[in-house]
């Protein structure tokens, strides 16, 4: 009987251990998910989204900096417009969640009546200051609405006020986010038709949002066998403050609101002192940061370094290597190398900082990680950019033009799967046509570096190339357009190849904009237009191109535009000289405003304007 009985207890004790176990579970599993407890439960009104997101690569040059350069944190703010454009209003701001190692965010539900603008700012500071460098708010919930009223306050607005923490005055032994476990502020803006269990937080791929950091990134590599860097002294005309989101293409005005960068008051030892390696010097473990800074700012470094056995600082402009001034922009890398030293610097910084800029006695050039103004398709393994889908040349001439650059990571040699091709067996002979590279060929990553490779693509445009595009028939038959396609293992990137007339001499004005036009001799073609600019030239840049919005008073900015209507007119002044001329505009464009969110993805334009000289009678 005791035997049967210790039986009997044995299997209860196994059956409550059993039940206690799956209880456990439950509990476990439970917690998961309402982790956050206010969301245990969605209202009919909310919608739960899961964000997908990342950091934009730098890519290049391959400096490591901070450990956390990469990191984006698990619960970003979300901030909800209603509206098209810059004049979108604010209605909701939302701070996402995470559970079980995703993001989510719980956003109000909203109809497919307007479009909407969801703008993702991660990793922000403690505090942000809105509109000045004196006033420092909480970054929460109750702070940022009362700064921000909903219905009130607009995207422009917010980007335009919303602010980091500000730097001291000289700033010493402090840069942006240089110490220890700091995180970079980064954004993002979506455009979506609505905001319901449809809206994913992703692109239209379903791949993560390329979030873009709001500081730039600087280092110094020295290779000149006649000089030693010692490091980087000071680096001064830096902004106090950037914006969190930067809308449109300008840069914030900071001229009233400078620092200087210094290890002391003294100037008793660099900033940063630089690795050798090889008998090289360099500062790519410890690069500077930044706030976007323009040119007008007159940023320059102080470096220190040996010459001839004795010790000088030098003043280092920002220039490039077109030899003009550069305007220092957010998510960029600017690596200059030190090639030779050409004479001696100053015995002291307060001498080296009112002299001229010795970029003269130092030879070297900048190379400028601007990746993120490609457009990209990628892989686990590689990606694959082009720094513009569409390139449009107004000319009269059959001439060969640099259409586009890409850029690659990728180190596979593929076989086959690595080529550059034109279409022009689908239009017609000499019509257009790859001319270089020659080879047709995608070059590869040599394996023993981490730069990718960038590569000019020249393609050959004739004078009647405007015929042949899809809006255009002949005997009945819809012709094809001119494209240029790079296939990289399972990689496929094309680009449009336009022609129109070359401009006259009297000067007119090109419209980029939606509309029906499909007569050539109309200067009207049919885009969407988010931004523009006009690329510095020997001109720097070309003063008889303006850019104006459709509507509104004359702007004295006519170099950059962002606008909310989709117009950008493109003013071409009158050519009082006999020789023609040209210059080169860049257009940020949607392909279709009215489709589908995975038809909002945008696409850069090329514009290459050749305008008559003035005939002589």
């Amino acid at each position: 009987m005791c035997k049967k009985m210790k039986k009997v207890m044995i299997h209860i004790i196994r059956l409550l251990s059993l039940t206690f176990l799956m209880l456990t579970a439950s509990c476990e599993h439970e917690t998961l998910l309402v982790e956050n407890p206010e969301r245990e439960t969605v209202s009919e009104e909310k919608v739960q989204i899961e964000i997908f997101t990342r950091v934009n690569s730098y890519r290049l040059p391959a400096t490591r900096g901070l450990e956390d350069e990469e990191t984006v944190g698990k619960t970003p703010w979300v901030f909800v417009f209603k509206g098209a454009g810059g004049n979108a209003r604010l209605i909701e701001v939302v701070q996402a969640f995470e559970m079980v190692k995703k993001r989510y965010v719980l956003l109000t539900k909203q109809a497919d009546d307007s479009k909407y603008q969801l703008l993702i700012l991660a990793n922000p500071q403690v505090e942000f200051y809105y509109g000045d460098a004196v006033n420092g708010y909480e970054f929460n919930m109750e702070k940022l609405l009362g700064k921000m009223k909903p219905g009130v306050v607009t995207l422009s607005e917010v980007c335009e006020n919303l602010l980091t923490e500000p730097l001291a005055t000289p700033a010493l032994a402090v840069m942006p986010f240089n110490y220890s476990g700091a995180t970079i502020p980064m954004s993002y803006l979506l455009e979506v038709d609505r905001v319901d269990n449809t809206t994913q937080i992703a692109n239209a791929d379903g791949s993560p949002l390329l979030l873009v950091r709001s500081i730039a990134k600087m280092t110094v590599t020295n290779k000149a066998v006649n000089f030693e860097l010692k490091g980087i002294t000071a680096v001064v005309n830096v902004p106090r403050q950037g914006q969190l989101h930067n809308w449109g293409n300008s840069i914030m005005d900071n001229t009233s609101n400078l620092t200087e960068y210094r290890a002391d008051a003294g100037y008793s030892a660099p900033l940063i002192t630089p690795e050798t390696v090889n008998d090289w010097q360099h500062t790519e473990n410890s690069p500077v940061y930044l706030y976007e800074s323009g040119m007008q700012n007159n940023t320059y470094l102080i470096l220190q370094g040996t010459y001839e056995g004795k010790d000088y600082y030098y003043k280092m402009a920002l220039i490039g290597n077109g030899k003009h001034m550069l305007d220092i922009l957010r998510n960029h890398a600017y690596a200059f190398t030190i090639n030779t030293v050409n004479g001696p610097g100053y015995d002291t910084v307060a001498d080296a900082k009112a002299s001229k800029a010795s970029n003269v006695d130092i030879d070297y050039n900048i190379l400028i990680d601007d990746s993120n103004t490609y457009e990209v398709v990628a892989n686990n393994d590689y990606y694959l950019g082009v720094s513009n889908s569409v390139f449009i040349a107004y000319t009269d001439e059959n001439k060969d033009h640099e259409a586009f650059e890409f850029i690659t990571d990728c180190k596979t040699d593929f076989p086959e799967a690595k080529t550059i091709r034109d279409n022009e067996n689908m239009l017609a002979g000499g019509v257009f046509g790859l001319k270089k590279p020659v080879d047709g060929l995608i070059p590869i990553v040599n394996q023993e570096t981490t730069d990718p490779r960038k590569t000019a693509v020249e393609v050959y445009v004739s004078n009647w190339l405007k015929w042949y595009e899809d809006t255009q028939y002949y005997q009945g038959v819809r012709r094809d357009n001119a494209y240029i396609t790079l296939k990289l293992g399972n990689l496929v990137k094309s680009v449009h190849i336009r022609q129109r007339d070359a401009l006259p001499a009297g000067g007119t004005t090109l419209k980029y904009m939606p509309t029906g036009n499909t007569n050539v001799a109309v200067h009207e073609m049919n885009y969407y237009c988010l931004s523009a600019f006009v690329e510095k030239g020997s001109d720097n840049p070309p003063a008889w191109i303006k850019l104006r919005p459709s509507t509104g008073a004359a702007r004295d900015d006519t170099e950059s535009i962002t606008v909310d209507d989709g117009k950008i007119y493109i003013e071409v002044l009158p050519n009082v000289a006999s020789a023609p001329r040209t210059g080169i505009i860049y257009l940020v464009t949607i392909r279709d405003p009215d489709g589908s969110v995975g038809s909002h993805v945008t696409q850069r334009i090329k514009v290459s304007v050749t305008q008559l000289g003035k005939s002589i009678s």
